[in-house]
């Protein structure tokens, strides 16, 4: 995975098409690890459905059996591929010159997602809905985040930061 991040990090948009869209058509995603891979991938690319495809894949995996191995056990790596699909993916967040950033959507099939991390020794909670983001931070320490490209300071306590402004 850090070299995929890496990889989806450092190149810029129109690469990250052209290689998805080469690469995409070719996978048959046998590996459990595959759809989080393209799910987090199609959302930084704003491809919102077949980001929302890839993550069912991942997170139904083995509840609707795909590869027909669910008797030789689960994929614990595809639950947590579960988890990457929605923070890294929907939630578009990465960590860029050690500052936390979002660049989030919501599914059309769901109002709103909540997840809690860990970040630099803080404990936070997000929750993003259709126009804001809360982030309720846990630890007296101070930190700083970005959404869509703001940056914010995030204290003890809840902060709602409404972002249908910034996308305009």
């Amino acid at each position: 995975m850090d070299s995929s991040s890496k990889f989806l990090n450092e190149n810029d948009l129109e690469t990250l098409k052209r290689n998805f869209k080469f690469y995409e058509s070719r996978t048959v995603h046998e590996s459990s690890l595959s759809p989080c891979v393209h799910s987090i991938l199609a959302a930084r690319l704003s491809d919102e459905e077949k980001a929302y495809e890839f993550y069912l894949r991942t997170a139904r995996l083995d509840l609707d059996d795909y590869n027909n191995d669910t008797d030789d056990g689960l994929h614990i790596t595809s639950m947590a591929g579960t988890w990457m699909s929605i923070v890294e993916g929907f939630a578009g967040m990465k960590v860029r010159n050690n500052v936390l950033q979002f660049n989030p959507f919501v599914p059309s099939q769901w109002n709103s997602f909540t997840f809690s991390m860990g970040f630099r020794g803080t404990q936070l909670k997000v929750k993003i809905d259709a126009s804001k983001i809360s982030i309720i931070n846990f630890s007296s320490q101070e930190i700083e985040v970005m959404v869509f490209g703001q940056r914010y300071t995030v204290k003890e306590g809840e902060q709602h930061i409404s972002y249908n402004e910034l996308l305009v």
